[in-house]
């Protein structure tokens, strides 16, 4: 049978926010690459094991069971493509409107903080809404807009990484190219990653699973927590690009800035998993069904004597067939 309406539109929005913005930042940066190709390169071959890195924790750190592969791209290459090359239009508008208002030095100052949060969460946590409305199965809960959300910010951030690891070789004279890029990278994955856009994206995500979970709860009664998960995604995103006021070394500030980020989306993690992991508790004792379903370890370990062949297979199908009864009864009925 094929999907709703609403499916194929929202799978449509998807598909041709990620060209158009795919589009654009070909367009933007594809002059820079002719002019330094060498940037490029290690550019890419640095910050390609960091995204595959992060796609796959993401992934595993979803109680029970990893959400689907098609959906999981789709959140990536949103933040990748759409979002990030829809921003570059975006932020250079707005850096715009402050500039006479705020002057040059001000703006420089402060115009990443001010535009940024605005610009990039919505266009971010739409590819959040668009995966929830292309894939209503895929978006059940707060847990999973969290990790859609911080699918969709990893994208971003390895896309803005590189356009700063590229420009960098223009910052830095044109004259070399792999130091500034390696110089960059290093700074960007491991001095601020672990506390950037995936976690403030995961943030404004949860409030787009927050929306999508079907608990009975009236959607007015869930509007208010959605739009305080934005807020609070845009305030740590202009906390992350604002200056400190005792201007501190880099490294003191960067770690004030990420850790804060990371801080706030860890939080937020323990206590969807803490909540979700109680919900199929309960489920599995209203049902009947084992709790060690719950663990993937514990799923393993079933398995395990059994030998490959018919038989394992048959267990491992009454494994998924049974998951399924728990995540309905936790979740509510499945959707298309």
């Amino acid at each position: 049978p094929q999907p709703p309406a609403g499916n194929r539109l929202a799978r449509a929005g998807l598909l041709l926010g990620c060209l158009v913005g795919l589009a654009i930042l070909v367009y933007a940066l594809l002059p820079v690459v002719r002019v330094f190709p060498r940037a490029a390169e290690p550019a890419t071959l640095l910050l390609a094991p960091a995204l595959l890195l992060g796609f796959a924790v993401l992934r595993r750190i979803t109680p029970v069971v990893a959400p689907a592969l098609a959906p999981s791209l789709a959140a990536t290459a949103w933040g990748a493509t759409a979002a990030a090359g829809c921003a570059v239009l975006a932020d250079t508008g707005l850096i715009g409107v402050w500039t006479p208002i705020l002057g040059p030095e001000g703006t420089d100052r402060w115009g990443p903080a001010l535009t940024a949060p605005l610009n990039e969460e919505l266009l971010k946590v739409a590819g959040v809404a668009l995966v929830a409305l292309a894939g209503p199965r895929h978006v059940r809960g707060p847990i999973d807009g969290f990790v859609m959300g911080g699918l969709v910010g990893l994208g971003f951030q390895m896309t803005e990484n590189w356009i700063h690891a590229v420009n960098s070789v223009i910052t830095a004279g044109g004259t070399a190219q792999f130091v500034p890029v390696v110089d960059t990278v290093v700074v960007r994955v491991g001095g601020t990653g672990f506390g950037s856009h995936w976690a403030m994206t995961a943030v404004a995500g949860t409030g787009v699973g927050l929306l999508a979970a079907r608990t009975g709860t009236p959607l007015l009664r869930r509007l208010p927590g959605a739009v305080l998960c934005l807020l609070l995604a845009m305030a740590l995103h202009a906390f992350f690009d604002a200056p400190l006021p005792a201007d501190p070394a880099p490294p003191a500030a960067n770690l004030l800035h990420a850790g804060t980020v990371f801080l706030t989306a860890l939080l937020f993690y323990l206590v969807l998993r803490g909540r979700h992991r109680a919900r199929l508790r309960a489920c599995a004792r209203r049902t009947g069904l084992s709790e060690d379903l719950l663990t993937r370890g514990s799923r393993r370990r079933a398995l395990r004597p059994i030998e490959r062949g018919i038989q394992r297979e048959r267990v491992a199908s009454e494994q998924r067939t049974d998951l399924l009864r728990l995540t309905d009864c936790a979740h509510g009925p499945r959707t298309r």
